[in-house]
């Protein structure tokens, strides 16, 4: 059993390094290719330069291009889809279902709707801080709101759960659609609003590092630190408590976690959907249930989706290519498979 054992974390240790060396692949190509091409060199010296470690006289545009421009970018791609990818394996984990995710359950349009208010109110502008803060607070009230709804009686329904998330995205995105009509008569802030609920990470600066970087730490600080809790959840809310679990506290704590990860995410990047559904799943089948393993193995899948689908319509799709419209490309077929997979278990938990 022991061997057995070692067998496997040395599998699901091989995963994880195969996972790393892909990110940071993506990196590479995101910090060289490009409508300017850097050279290796280039990138290295710059880097190097930029954190103190090597001294030399900086390529000026070069510097600009890579450090200000290309860097930025990828790290706030690959935080954001490490933050969507362990957001869903969370929720997937406390609803015991694998259909569960940020974008399903409405919390991505909650989200949305608070960063839009923030944008068309010009709270954005006045403070850095606004977007996300009304992002994240939008998106933990619609999490709570959902799961108010799908419980009764200690059990939590996974029909109403996805119903009452489809019936809250087209709630929000109706009231999401009126701010964009109120702010037409404006027509920079309307196609800032309209350009960011699509997904996009043009521009993105060290700040949005900052900003997605604090909520992504902080989340997965407070996830890791009840994830044993979380792992005996899933078995049952009554072994749980005979094991010493504070359920209340432990489910609302990962809720907040979920919520602060989705929201500060969507603050940054705006809605790239299905991240959370997609990288989970795809995880649990290859490294199982484990939360110490799955939350950190979807994150990496997640941020490689991210990176990997903005490199895309960055250097191969000719057009203007949001990412969020790519990953809903992807997610939504892989949405109806689990359905069909899935449809005999639409029963109480």
């Amino acid at each position: 059993m022991k061997r057995l054992g070692k067998i496997r974390w040395s599998n699901e240790f091989i995963t994880l390094a195969a996972l790393s060396a892909l990110l940071l692949a993506a990196g590479f190509l995101s910090l060289v290719c490009g409508s300017w091409p850097v050279s290796v060199q280039d990138v290295i010296k710059i880097t190097l330069i930029k954190i103190w470690a090597y001294r030399s006289p900086l390529p000026e545009v070069e510097a600009a291009i890579v450090w200000d421009g290309r860097m930025p970018r990828y790290i706030v791609g690959a935080l954001v889809g490490f933050s969507l990818g362990a957001a869903g394996a969370i929720m997937q984990g406390l609803f015991k279902n694998p259909m569960a995710s940020p974008g399903i359950i409405g919390v991505d349009s909650g989200a949305a709707l608070g960063a839009v208010i923030a944008i068309f109110s010009g709270l954005a502008a006045k403070s850095l801080f606004a977007l996300p803060g009304f992002a994240i607070i939008f998106s933990f009230l619609t999490l709570m709101l959902v799961f108010a709804i799908a419980t009764g009686g200690g059990r939590t329904s996974i029909t109403t759960l996805l119903l009452s998330g489809i019936a809250l995205n087209l709630v929000f995105g109706a009231m999401t659609s009126f701010v964009i009509t109120m702010s037409t008569r404006e027509f920079d802030v309307g196609r800032v609003i309209v350009t960011w609920l699509m997904g996009d990470l043009n521009n993105r600066s060290w700040q949005h590092v900052q900003i997605v970087l604090a909520t992504t730490t902080a989340a997965l600080a407070v996830t890791l630190f009840f994830v044993k809790d979380l792992n005996i959840l899933m078995i049952d809310e009554e072994t749980a408590i005979n094991l010493g679990v504070n359920v209340k506290r432990a489910r609302n704590a990962l809720l907040i976690a979920s919520a602060v990860q989705t929201g500060g995410a969507i603050a940054v990047s705006g809605i790239i959907g299905f991240v959370g559904l997609m990288a989970p799943h795809i995880m649990r089948g290859l490294m199982g249930p484990d939360n110490r393993k799955l939350i950190p193995g979807a994150g990496l899948l997640g941020a490689i989706l991210v990176v990997y689908a903005d490199l895309f319509v960055r250097l191969v799709v000719k057009v203007d290519l949001k990412i969020g419209i790519l990953t809903s490309l992807l997610g939504g077929p892989f949405f109806l498979y689990l359905l069909i997979k899935h449809r005999k278990r639409f029963e109480y938990m």
